[in-house]
């Protein structure tokens, strides 16, 4: 399912989108050129599965030197702990930081 199916996700015509079908976003994706291309250093990271699509790509951020970040609180599991086990080892950024940082 497409993000744009959202109608909670803001979608901007000038966003751009990486299509993945592996756990890993950076896995046989465009998506590490097209952040080097732009200049981007700090990888934010949000979604589903912690234990896996979550983690899967922050540790492919990390292994193309990138410097990968979890969104506190954006992140889910149907596993509770995989969750907490997350933010507990990874590093986080909260919104108000995010914010600061795009001003």
């Amino acid at each position: 399912m497409s993000i744009a199916s959202y109608p909670e996700v803001d979608v901007n015509e000038k966003d751009l989108t990486v299509t993945k079908e592996a756990s890993n976003a950076f896995w046989q994706t465009d998506l590490e050129q097209v952040l080097k291309s732009h200049g981007v250093e700090l990888v934010i990271i949000a979604g589903f599965a912690a234990e896996e699509c979550v983690l899967f790509t922050y540790n492919g951020a990390m292994e193309r030197g990138f410097r990968p970040v979890m969104l506190q609180n954006g992140i889910l599991s149907t596993h509770p702990e995989a969750v907490t086990s997350t933010y507990r080892d990874r590093n986080v950024i909260s919104y108000p930081v995010v914010d600061y940082l795009i001003q």
